[in-house]
């Protein structure tokens, strides 16, 4: 029997009539602060509480860390501890418990008999608190605010700008300085027990007081709080439950960031985030800001991929095109391109044909200006490049053009590549490199023409590689040029 196995045994025999175990050491050291709710805030305070109830229920860290089953003594006394919560949650009101003595010793104990999964979500309906309860913690996720300050008497001038930025971007709702901000601080964030606690037990007993109380938040550092409290598929029923941007962006984030989340999503969860992507792209700026916080790098959120192709089947082509723009673009190699392709195969099986047209052909001319990053700059294609579009690319060859002129284009690329000799080039190695840009060019046509009228997915193994000649027969091309490699 693991620890969560017994806390659950426990559980259920507290249901059931029998003594109490109240956590007097913990509730004589509370009641010893001059202001509870602020101990546990305070890192000193917390830990002396938590020293409290460890002093009078010892066992709860060997079953938690170790998983060793309690003497028959100790299961009765957390039998004990958890009716007593039952109790206190049903009995709780504000007039009796003034200065929160009560209430916050529910916050430790829920906090230091959390198993794996946290309390709240473990209880039984018995544990349910009365409406009075449940309102106070509705008032304490309401009342969240929060600032940043720096380290020390002298803070690196990085961090003091960094903090300066983030919060500016907070306050005019800048989702990408937002983002950015973010990353720099969301290593060490951490959610307070008072937030944590409260957060689990409405998503368990009273949802709508939980959306209620962070709807009117504007602050996205408080909802960071909550929604890093909550497991993903809480948080993003919170998120499309919301019309808060603010707990939108938040509940995405944590949700699909590789960084704060690596667990796969489920199907409830993707439906939930296909509804909060849904609202986001009827709002042109905030869908294009997104694009640009969750779609410049998509390996960086895998798990937005298949919801976001689902979206994008039926939305308007400015949002296409703020997609396609937002990504960024680089030589093969990277697994962005199978992230990308993830959505753009969600997207294929849901959006009409003349939708798929339309982005196909956007990611088409994007890829043709982008030029492998060549344009105007001192960089050299030393192999055959993929990038993140490729499987937009060969859409573009399979739906947009026919036969005779994916024909066409292969002759044009051919003659293309015969004549790179003959141009003026500065050196060897820019010569080499326009030789390797036009071999680039046509991977995606070459593939679009292998499947054309197949069921073969639109995307290969980046190490395949197809040529309009034969290395083997081609001594001298292999001389000049040296043989081909793919990146």
């Amino acid at each position: 029997m693991n620890a969560a196995d017994i806390l659950l045994s426990a559980m259920a025999k507290a249901t059931r009539p029998g003594p109490f175990e109240a956590p007097e050491s913990l509730l004589a050291v509370i009641e010893a602060q001059s202001d509870p709710l602020q101990a546990i805030s305070d890192w000193v305070a917390c830990n002396e509480l938590f020293e409290a109830i460890r002093s009078q229920f010892a066992f709860v860290d060997l079953v938690r860390v170790c998983g060793k089953p309690p003497s028959d003594k100790d299961f009765d006394k957390l039998t004990g501890l958890l009716r007593w919560i039952i109790r206190e949650s049903a009995d709780w009101n504000a007039g009796a418990d003034p200065r929160r003595i009560r209430l916050v010793t529910l916050f430790i104990v829920g906090q230091f008999t959390t198993m794996e999964a946290n309390f709240w979500g473990a209880v039984p309906n018995d544990f349910r608190p009365n409406d009075e309860l449940l309102a106070a913690l509705e008032r304490v996720i309401a009342g969240m605010t929060m600032s940043f300050t720096t380290r020390g008497l002298a803070p690196p001038i990085w961090e003091s700008e960094a903090v300066e930025q983030f919060e500016k971007a907070d306050a005019e709702s800048d989702w990408i300085g937002i983002a950015q901000g973010w990353r720099l601080i969301e290593d060490g964030f951490f959610p307070g027990i008072a937030i944590a606690q409260s957060a689990q037990c409405l998503d368990r007993f009273a949802p709508e007081r939980l959306v209620r109380a962070v709807s009117g938040l504007r602050q996205t550092a408080p909802i960071m709080s909550v929604v890093l409290s909550l497991a993903p598929n809480a948080a993003l029923r919170l998120g499309s439950s919301s019309n808060n941007p603010h707990v939108q962006f938040a509940t995405t984030y944590i949700s699909v960031s590789r960084r704060a989340n690596r667990e796969p999503l489920g199907d409830a969860s993707k439906k939930y985030l296909v509804e909060i992507l849904e609202n986001t792209s009827k709002d042109t700026p905030r869908w294009a800001a997104w694009m640009r916080v969750f779609n410049l790098y998509p390996s960086r959120f895998p798990e937005l991929q298949t919801p976001l192709g689902c979206v994008l089947a039926d939305v308007n082509d400015t949002a296409l095109q703020a997609y396609v723009d937002a990504i960024s673009l680089h030589w093969s190699g990277q697994q962005a391109r199978f992230s990308v392709a993830d959505c753009l195969r969600a997207f294929r099986d849901r959006a009409e044909v003349k939708k798929r047209k339309v982005l196909w052909d956007f990611a088409y001319q994007r890829w043709t200006s982008w030029g492998f990053g060549l344009n105007g700059t001192a960089e050299s294609l030393i192999k055959i490049s993929r990038c993140e579009l490729d499987y937009a690319l060969v859409g573009y060859a399979v739906e947009c053009l026919d036969d005779a002129q994916r024909q066409q284009m292969v002759a044009s690329l051919i003659t293309k590549l015969q004549t790179v000799e003959n141009n003026w080039h500065p050196g060897i190695t820019d010569c080499l490199s326009e030789w390797n840009a036009v071999l680039s060019e046509m991977q995606p046509l070459f593939l679009a023409m292998t499947i054309a009228d197949t069921e073969a997915d639109w995307i290969d193994n980046e190490a395949t590689m197809r040529l309009p000649f034969d290395p083997d027969k081609e001594a001298y091309v292999i001389l000049k040029y040296g043989r081909p490699e793919i990146a």
